[in-house]
């Protein structure tokens, strides 16, 4: 199997919780076809992975190389500036999850991956419910999903800050949960 087929459900798997990419796609900011821009960007990073991870390049250049990948590809793409530290969080996290692939520990990454699928955090759930609720739920029943999902956040970050704002104006910053700069 290609490095490039084995990391594809990586990728998607990982991309499903990155915050601040499925909010940009379920707000439509890379336009009415955020959607179809999402998935052609899981293909076209997959192939960017397999062709750029070399072992004559420097971990902390391949680093540097991902991390700019990922934020030239939300700012151009999806309308997106990330300023929550994650496209560096996630460039560490592709090249651990490359290196285990490459030691045959394709078993720990896909174990690791269905833990992280289990514990999605409070945010993409609230974005979730939004949109299964949008139809055909009473107002009532919303009040209801409201608190909860509000409890739900609150019960997992603690007294942590939140991790996105909305200015007057509409636009949302993401920040880090462990209370990263605004």
């Amino acid at each position: 199997m290609s490095l490039f087929s084995t990391l594809l459900p990586i990728i998607r798997s990982v991309f499903s919780r990155w915050t601040a990419l499925q909010i940009s796609v379920s707000h439509s900011m890379g336009g009415p076809e955020s959607q179809v821009k999402y998935e052609a960007f899981i293909e076209a990073f997959g192939q960017y992975l397999a062709r750029n991870v070399r072992p004559s390049i420097t971990i902390s250049a391949l680093e540097q190389d991902i991390q700019e990948y990922l934020d030239e590809i939300l700012d151009e793409e999806f309308n997106t500036v990330l300023e929550d530290g994650s496209s560096n969080e996630l460039a560490k996290l592709f090249i651990r999850y490359i290196q285990l692939i490459q030691e045959g520990k394709l078993v720990d990454v896909q174990q690791e991956l269905q833990l992280q699928q289990s514990t999605t955090p409070a945010i993409q759930m609230s974005v979730r419910n939004e949109n299964e609720n949008d139809s055909s739920s009473s107002s009532e029943d919303d009040d209801d999903n409201e608190i909860r999902e509000e409890e739900e956040e609150e019960s997992t970050n603690g007294t942590k800050s939140q991790a996105m704002d909305v200015d007057e104006e509409g636009w949302v910053t993401v920040r880090r949960r462990t209370g990263g700069k605004k």
